[in-house]
């Protein structure tokens, strides 16, 4: 069995309980503006081009058979929607401007790597977590790679926006430890403009979880001019209360993702926003935290 990476990054601790591992899978449902992994949003391999990395060598030239790669008024460009994503072009390039994201990989291969950090696990009581990109648009894989870190008693997680089939979402949860929900809106005519899924189908799928006795943590983005309102929170409020939910992480907004776009040729969208300081979701926080719940700020 295989699944599609496109990054392994470790030494995290806002994702999950102590130092984790975090396996991001390519996929998602949701075509989020904000989004800081647009990498993770099909499938498929993709190439990625850093133009400001790129010293014009030319040596990427001749690898690619496609002729996707030319020059123009002196300077080394790619046509991605000629590429096929082979990585020959990435194997030639010496100055890192060309990156592959997505690769097939064993559960025995992701299992290596989460074995690796094994004691820094059992130290802080760590473990690794599933993201992406949508980790349950690969359930079996994820199922496999959980039932796997459960053997060797890993703690696991899940980050999830629940905008997936129920049945997708069961099997890829089966064994994990603690499942990570977005709620980005809770605005039907918002959330429509970035998903084929119904908000309905998102918080049902969040209630049937609730309701398999799964320890389940709400996480919200802050994004300016979508969310950034208390009528939201004051909703996420009620949806925690109702599910018996205990804690809920409060997201600012960043655009650290927001130079990926340009090397995968897309647009970023919210590129007139400024970056939040965490003290702007203060006020958010002392809601949530009147209602006695738990709040942290940045996950």
């Amino acid at each position: 069995m295989t699944g599609k990476v496109f990054n392994i990054e470790r030494y995290h601790y806002t994702d999950g309980a102590g130092i984790r591992i975090l396996v991001f899978l390519k996929g998602c449902t949701l075509r989020c503006p904000w989004c800081s992994n647009p990498e993770s949003q099909v499938i498929a391999t993709q190439l990625a081009f850093n133009k400001n990395k790129c010293q014009n060598c030319g040596r990427c030239i001749p690898a690619c058979e496609n002729h996707a790669i030319f020059i123009k008024d002196g300077a080394v460009e790619t046509d991605l929607e000629a590429c096929v994503h082979c990585g020959a072009c990435v194997k030639r390039c010496f100055y890192d401007a060309r990156t592959l994201f997505g690769r097939d990989m064993t559960v025995d291969e992701v299992m290596a790597e989460i074995l690796k950090d094994r004691d820094f696990y059992k130290r802080s009581r760590g473990g690794v977590t599933f993201s992406g990109g949508e980790a349950a648009c690969q359930p079996e894989f994820v199922r496999e790679c959980t039932r796997r870190c459960r053997m060797e008693y890993i703690d696991t997680a899940i980050e999830t926006a629940g905008a997936v089939p129920w049945d997708m979402l069961f099997c890829a949860v089966e064994h994990m430890g603690e499942i990570l929900f977005d709620i980005k809106t809770l605005d039907e005519a918002v959330f429509r403009e970035f998903s084929d899924y119904s908000l309905e189908h998102v918080l049902d799928n969040l209630k049937a979880l609730c309701a398999m006795g799964k320890k389940v943590r709400i996480r919200c983005p802050i994004i300016p001019g979508v969310n950034q309102k208390e009528e939201f929170i004051r909703g996420v409020i009620d949806i925690a209360r109702e599910n018996k939910i205990g804690r809920i992480d409060l997201l600012p907004f960043h655009q650290l993702g927001s130079y990926k776009y340009r090397t995968i040729g897309k647009e970023y969208a919210l590129g007139h926003l400024k970056t939040m300081a965490k003290e702007e979701a203060d006020s958010f926080k002392n809601m949530i935290q009147q209602e006695g719940i738990t709040c942290v700020v940045g996950g």
